[in-house]
């Protein structure tokens, strides 16, 4: 990379909460093109590295050095279908009939979501193209409901039958956004649907679920896929473009674009903390999740 590059480039990279830098831009000497490597390892295998970093460079291509809504909605479709592919491509793997999932099994549909941002606009953007006027008003007042009925309340108090998913078609066990479902929806596949069943609706077994903070039975490289990718967007967008990447909660985000979508897009655009309201630090700290998803913890450099 160039020196006069570097001087452009580095005031816009940002050190996360621990003062860390994980991203290098580089550009090549004989085309021109600019790409992302990692400055050091952020999971333990190598094989979500190399899709981190395929990820934060497919975020710079798309993004073309300026984000806008519509390429940051297409940046989430591309990273929404990656995963698919990818847990697809993994499952196929499996032995047969292993993968206990199935179409109208939603056992998982009652608990926290973690999404980032993208995710959240390409949700949004899905929802304003696909529903009429009438049933996006009465969505919106479905998510009002469900977010004041569990604002304020733990995640485990959350994981319950008392809590769907606000695009959860409870009657029939379908997801109503499944063309544009969240990027950890995509890798979670379950390989007991009885322990799920048993896990969530039996309040003895939920709360000793809860009391292990131990994961549940799942096939773990397509999880640990979904993660690889989350992170190279969420590493490219908050250290290359300094937007605010923190992991928001699934309801409580509809829910602010449903109250406001043009100043919270615009203010997230403009490196604002938009959605701080509807952060998910809880998820983000667990430490179950955090050794599931294969990330190394490092001290700060």
């Amino acid at each position: 990379m160039s020196r006069r590059t570097e001087k452009k480039r580095a005031p816009r990279a940002r050190r996360d909460d621990r003062g860390r830098l994980h991203l290098e831009l580089h550009r090549d000497s004989q085309s021109g093109a600019e790409y992302i490597e990692l400055r050091q390892p952020v999971f333990a295998e190598d094989w979500q590295n190399q899709i981190l970093a395929g990820a934060a460079n497919t975020a710079h291509q798309l993004l073309s050095g300026e984000a806008t809504v519509a390429r940051v909605v297409e940046l989430a479709g591309s990273a929404m279908s990656a995963t698919s592919r990818l847990a697809e491509g993994l499952l196929a793997r499996a032995p047969e009939g292993s993968v206990a999932c199935r179409a109208g099994c939603d056992h998982c549909c009652y608990q926290v979501v973690g999404i980032t941002p993208p995710e959240a606009f390409a949700i949004f953007e899905h929802l304003e193209r696909t529903r009429s006027e009438q049933e996006l008003v009465e969505l919106a007042n479905h998510v009002a409901e469900l977010y004041e009925k569990g604002r304020g309340k733990p995640s485990a108090e959350r994981f319950s039958p008392d809590h769907p998913c606000a695009f959860l078609e409870v009657a029939s066990g379908r997801c109503t956004i499944y063309e544009a479902r969240p990027l950890s929806c995509r890798g979670m596949n379950s390989l007991d649907a009885g322990e799920c069943a048993t896990r969530l609706r039996e309040p003895a077994a939920r709360a000793r679920f809860l009391e292990s903070g131990l994961g549940s039975h799942s096939f773990l490289e397509p999880i640990r896929a979904f993660h690889a990718i989350s992170a190279g967007l969420q590493l490219a967008l908050s250290e290359l473009y300094r937007l605010d990447m923190h992991p928001l909660e699934l309801t409580a985000a509809m829910h602010a674009l449903f109250t406001g979508a043009e100043p919270a897009r615009s203010d997230w655009l403009a490196g604002r903390r938009a959605f701080e309201a509807t952060y998910s630090g809880e998820l983000n700290a667990d430490k179950a999740m955090r050794a599931v998803s294969g990330v190394l913890e490092r001290p700060p450099e």
